[in-house]
């Protein structure tokens, strides 16, 4: 199996001989337990069943601490991506909500919240129905554009879809205005594309051009499935296709949409018209709030001025052939088993290389932690997160935030002032642990048996909370993550960092583990959010969330060379021969890697000279140790297409990269495995920004 390797049952027992043992009352050594040695032992044989010690540290460290796990562990047939970190425990999350949901489903529990639960994912089980059913979930939506008279009509159908979820011709959402951090306001933004990224569309790239021919074919086979003749879905899907080519000519590319400056370009309602004159906004935006929404964040400006000149030069029917296929493409997953297959094949299989499609119960699990989340993670809570958990990640985030602000008098490019606001910064910044003070209400809603009712309740529930907030104070207490999710966020508009009570298991952290190996996992990615405050984007943010130019001009001068040099230095890994990573879409996450590593392994250099040394394990010394577990938690299988994809569009780096680049520029990993100046993990030149 996958994973065979992977240390699969929660750990509860404290480490003993790590701690270096205890004594009797009249101080004799104390009897090791023999329990207790075996927790450290599967400890122990799983760090080192990761390794490959045929290679150097100092050569290629991913592959000194990864390559046991490469070698035993294959790409899982459903997935395109699998890491040692993120998936074992998600895979583990998974199976403890699936007993949940599977017992609530069997039986439904006297808690409402526990049967709402079991219900909503029982309905989601009942493939029968909904091959029974067939395309007539979403067959009044197809009708109902159909019969669409007039492009007036067509603003006002578009308000009604983006209502249930789904991005049509642009994407929308309700957030702090970053210049007025305390207030929400609405925020439009380019979207609706069926194809990734504005490059899938426009590139001359071999495999770009046969995923194009595939996404075509899709689209016409689609079309077809729902009642379009052969020819004629051909014929509509070539329309489509030259429709949203358009729309991705006009785009901007990824680097600009991640640009938080030229991305704010707040406009009232007149603003907002001017841009696209033929287009009734006012018609769009009464589906979203009762209120005249007066306030609107228009990230790509431009496109939204070329949109309308697009509009206008397509004919009615192609606009809705358009709006047809957006329903089927993001509905199909919920549909019958013709229309979610095909929707796979393409979205799966050609785009991702992902061979063989989830089991229905997984997907079902994630559409109830998507639809119901508090509801779920509430529960998950209950049974998952160790009471102790949450105070000893607080206490492991205040040291390295203390080291963060230790290393601002070292940083030659920083001046006085800017310092002394960068630490201000640092302090202000609020810590998210585990799982909200107040979960969310669900209590209003009623579910029934039929899975696309349900589902189909559950996102307008979503869609209409968060447009609930806008033109509101923001909720600062709200989080963006379920309490389940694997994963972890700073928010820049609100200064705060956030650790939901999923990613706070093992490999990233346990009570059991060494502290070098807590700090070598969960530490980093708590170093790396803190940074992420201070990166190309969270640096022009203030300690109140601000988007504000709170540093001196020079200063910001020297900071961009030294981020030139993490540019470069990107720039220059490849995947494959001629596939490098993008070093100016990458630069953020890189940022925060280099920070990340540096601040933990300070803050745990700080723990011991408070707590004491404590031993090594698997024959490393602790601070190797904190390294090898820092590695270990980006072990990565992806299949080649998922590779390319990630290195086109995914803001962070590949694993490799994320775990040799911050490495190989931090002297103190060198020092710890003696690698001589000079080596790939120790080069002559190195980056440096916090």
């Amino acid at each position: 199996m996958h994973n065979s390797s992977v240390l699969l049952l929660p750990l509860t027992l404290m480490l003993w001989t790590a701690c270096g043992g205890g004594k009797t009352d009249n101080g004799e050594p104390a009897a090791e337990p023999q329990h207790l040695n075996e927790v450290l032992v599967e400890i122990e044989a799983e760090v080192l069943a990761s390794m490959d010690p045929t290679t150097s540290p100092c050569d290629d460290f991913y592959q000194y601490a990864c390559g046991g796990w490469l070698e035993s562990n294959e790409l899982p047939a459903d997935k395109a991506a699998f890491y040692r970190s993120f998936n074992t425990i998600r895979d583990r999350n998974e199976s403890i909500i699936h007993d949940m949901l599977e017992t609530w489903a069997a039986t439904p529990p006297e808690d409402a919240g526990q049967a709402q639960l079991g219900g909503f994912y029982q309905s989601c089980m009942d493939i029968d129905a909904i091959d029974a059913a067939g395309m007539a979930p979403i067959q009044s939506d197809l009708d109902r554009i159909d019969a669409l008279s007039s492009k007036k009509d067509l603003a006002d159908e578009v308000g009604r879809i983006h209502m249930t979820g789904l991005d049509v011709l642009f994407g929308i959402w309700v957030d702090a205005d970053a210049k007025n951090p305390e207030m929400n306001i609405l925020h439009v933004s380019q979207g609706g594309t069926g194809l990734p990224d504005r490059e899938y569309y426009l590139s001359d790239d071999e495999k770009k051009v046969s995923q194009r021919v595939a996404y075509e074919a899709l689209v016409a086979q689609m079309l077809t499935l729902a009642g379009a003749s052969e020819a004629d879905g051909v014929s509509q899907a070539a329309k489509i296709m030259a429709f949203e080519t358009a729309m991705a000519e006009v785009s901007w590319p990824l680097t600009d949409v991640y640009d938080s400056v030229k991305t704010y370009n707040k406009l009232d309602r007149e603003g907002l018209q001017a841009l696209t004159p033929r287009f009734p906004w006012t018609s769009f935006l009464s589906h979203l709030s009762e209120d005249e929404l007066t306030q609107i964040n228009v990230s790509t400006p431009s496109y939204f001025e070329a949109l309308g000149g697009l509009l206008d030069d397509t004919d009615l029917d192609t606009l809705k052939l358009y709006l047809r296929w957006s329903v089927l493409r993001n509905s199909a997953r919920d549909l019958s088993s013709d229309v979610s297959n095909a929707h796979f094949a393409f979205y799966g299989t050609v785009m991702t290389g992902q061979k063989e499609d989830t089991d229905r119960w997984k997907r079902c699990v994630a559409k109830t932690e998507e639809g119901l989340g508090d509801l779920l993670g509430e529960a998950y809570v209950n049974v998952a997160f160790a009471g102790d958990s949450k105070a000893e990640a607080l206490e492991m985030l205040s040291g390295i935030e203390t080291a963060f602000v230790g290393a601002l008098p070292g940083l030659g490019w920083m001046d006085d002032t800017t310092r002394a606001r960068a630490e201000e910064k640092a302090h202000a910044v609020r810590n998210k642990i585990g799982y909200p003070d107040k979960w969310k209400d669900y209590s209003s809603l009623e579910f029934g048996d039929v899975w696309f009712e349900n589902r189909t309740i559950a996102q307008e529930f979503g869609i209409a909370f968060h447009l609930g907030r806008t033109e509101k104070p923001v909720d600062k207490g709200e989080w963006y993550m379920s309490a389940s999710m694997v994963n972890a966020y700073y928010n820049p508009t609100g200064n705060e960092i956030v650790f939901p009570a999923g990613i706070l298991q093992p490999p990233f952290y346990s009570s059991d583990f060494p502290k070098a190996m807590n700090f070598g996992g969960i530490g980093m990615v708590m170093g790396h959010e803190l940074t992420h405050g201070f990166d190309d984007e969270g640096r022009r943010f203030s300690a109140e969330g601000q988007l504000t130019d709170w540093w001196e001009p020079e200063v910001v001068e020297r900071f961009e060379k030294v981020t030139a040099c993490v540019v470069e230095q990107y720039a220059g890994f490849e995947i494959e021969d001629g596939v490098a990573v993008n070093g100016e879409l990458t630069l953020g996450e890189n940022i925060a890697d280099l920070g990340g590593i540096k601040e933990t392994h300070t803050a745990y250099l700080n723990w011991v000279q408070k707590h004491g040394p404590e031993d090594g394990l698997a024959g490393l010394s602790p601070e190797q140790l904190l390294f090898v577990s820092f590695a270990q938690s980006w072990c990565a299988e992806l299949s080649p297409d998922m590779a390319r994809m990630r290195v086109q569009m995914d803001p962070h780096s590949p694993a490799k990269f994320r775990v040799n680049g911050p490495l190989s520029n931090l002297p103190a990993f060198g020092d710890a495995f003696q690698c001589e100046e000079g080596s790939k993990m120790r080069p002559a030149d190195i980056c440096g920004v916090w």
